[in-house]
């Protein structure tokens, strides 16, 4: 993790982390059933592996993924990321998880973010 992901990392576990469990770093072949219709396993399994989300962020009770988090830099300005947010945010949006996007949350108090979480997940 970047040392911004890894304070972003204390400040999620500060907010959420009685109730959830935050796990950094996470391929979305660990979150997606990558069976995708008309294509054979290894091709589906690569498409999505090949891909990954800064944080999921799971109940603590049952272990179900309340929403993924992803921490938008400068890169996501350069026309390969775009697509491949796009690509991201589809695949999570058809598996029905909520993907929270941040710009600069060192700039953010804490009950922004809850307040963005909640309206995200909320939508969902």
């Amino acid at each position: 993790m970047t040392r911004r992901e890894e304070e972003f990392f204390r400040t999620l576990n500060d907010i959420f982390g009685k109730k959830c469990y935050i796990i950094p770093q996470v391929h979305l072949s660990s979150l997606l059933n990558h069976k995708v219709k008309g294509q054979n396993w290894k091709g589906a399994f690569a498409h999505v592996n090949g891909k990954s989300v800064d944080y999921v962020l799971l109940r603590s009770k049952d272990l179900s993924v309340l929403c993924a988090v992803e921490l938008d830099d400068s890169t996501h300005g350069k026309t390969s990321r775009i697509e491949r947010d796009r690509e991201v945010e589809r695949l999570l949006n058809d598996s029905n998880i909520p993907l929270v996007r941040l710009r600069n949350p060192g700039s953010m108090s804490k009950q922004e973010i809850v307040d963005i979480f909640a309206k995200t997940i909320n939508e969902k």
